[in-house]
């Protein structure tokens, strides 16, 4: 598949920064609120309208809830066939109480989800950035090369 910017319609810059999930407007808080919904709550699979439900709104960096899950699997496991297909992966892999088939995560946890989420979005934020200390450098390094290339000519058409 052919990235949308190599047709020349966006900056590279912005190309890498939508290419990264956690760096679209929005994404992190998105994020943040679906874990913590699907985390505290007994109901541990959610469906696109439960969600908005929950919500009361949709989300800002996707067109739907289940988007949102499907391009995070870190965190998220989305169903293809099922009526509710949305659940927090740590939900799957934590042992289960006599009480309750699945536990609501304990706030340590939880905590330490939320962190996971937040130092992922630093990093790709970090990662994205990364190309533009190479455009001052690239613009040194292509005027010295024109500067020696006319000095050179300048030299050269004395003779």
């Amino acid at each position: 598949m052919i990235p949308p910017d190599s047709l020349g319609t966006r900056p590279w810059g912005e190309y890498m920064m939508n290419k990264r999930p956690y760096t679209k407007a929005g994404r992190l808080s998105d994020v943040l609120a679906l874990i913590q919904v699907l985390a505290l709550d007994e109901q541990t699979h959610r469906s696109e309208d439960g969600l908005q439900r929950e919500f009361q709104r949709l989300p800002i960096s996707s067109e739907t809830w289940v988007g949102v899950a499907q391009e995070h699997p870190e965190f998220f496991r989305v169903a293809k066939d099922k009526r509710t297909p949305v659940s927090l992966v740590a939900r799957h892999v934590t042992p289960e109480d006599e009480v309750q088939e699945q536990r609501i995560l304990p706030s340590d946890f939880l905590y330490r989800l939320l962190q996971t989420a937040i130092d992922l979005r630093d990093r790709e934020v970090r990662a994205a950035e990364r190309w533009k200390y190479l455009i001052p450098l690239a613009a040194s390094i292509v005027g010295g090369i024109i500067t020696g290339v006319f000095t050179v000519l300048a030299v050269w058409l004395k003779k």
